[in-house]
């Protein structure tokens, strides 16, 4: 690769900053307590794609770094909703609160509580199928607040994305998980991302300052 192509400014990438989800497994189930543990991230590379123009699609691996320095819990932390299937246009879908989120070695942990029996059917309902283990799957929402870009080396290769700061803001409740190379994306939401591309063994970086609107 030449210096010039090494040098170049990075260009705006919007596919990087809306909402992203990644599916997880449920973990235990405390049916008086009416909590459920699950495991909301492990960190694992998953093959996405961004667009190009209005029907280019180009894969990409994106991989989550799972530490204290790189998720912000605070969003979790502060009673984040645990959806249906991610929807969020009514509170008629929130089926539960997370109670606390926390790390264990590479893993993001979170006890989410629903509420008690008879206040909300769609609650009641979701609250027995994850206890029958009818559902058994949960996925996270998340923006992307860093993430390192490296070009591919060889034609064959694919770029890839090491998300180094992310904050997740919703877990939900889901029955077929996205497939690990689609991507479900809010249409008005944007956040602020650093985005570090690294060309030829340098590292070029620029503040993507996009609209946010509120969620």
């Amino acid at each position: 690769m030449s210096k010039a192509m090494a040098a170049r400014p990075p260009q705006s990438d919007p596919s990087a900053l809306p909402m992203q989800t990644r599916a997880a497994p449920v973990g235990s189930i405390d049916v008086e307590k009416r909590t459920v543990e699950v495991t909301f991230t492990t960190g694992a590379t998953v093959r996405r794609r961004r667009y190009v123009g209005w029907d280019t699609a180009i894969p990409f691996d994106e991989t989550l770094e799972v530490s204290e320095r790189a998720i912000n819990l605070d969003r979790l932390n502060s009673g984040a909703p645990a959806l249906d299937s991610h929807s969020a246009y009514s509170t008629f879908s929130q089926v539960g609160a997370v109670e606390r989120a926390w790390i264990v070695g590479k893993e993001g942990r979170a006890l989410i509580r629903f509420p008690s029996k008879g206040i909300d059917e769609n609650a009641d309902r979701m609250f027995a199928l994850v206890s029958e283990r009818i559902i058994t799957k949960v996925s996270v929402g998340y923006s992307i607040d860093e993430v390192r870009v490296i070009a591919p080396e060889k034609a064959s290769d694919v770029e890839k994305r090491i998300v180094t700061r992310w904050t997740p803001f919703e877990i939900s409740f889901v029955t077929i998980p996205a497939d690990n190379g689609a991507q479900t994306r809010a249409t008005a939401d944007q956040y602020p991302c650093l985005v570090e591309r690294v060309l030829d063994g340098s590292a070029a970086a620029a503040r993507m300052r996009m609209r946010q609107t509120s969620i």
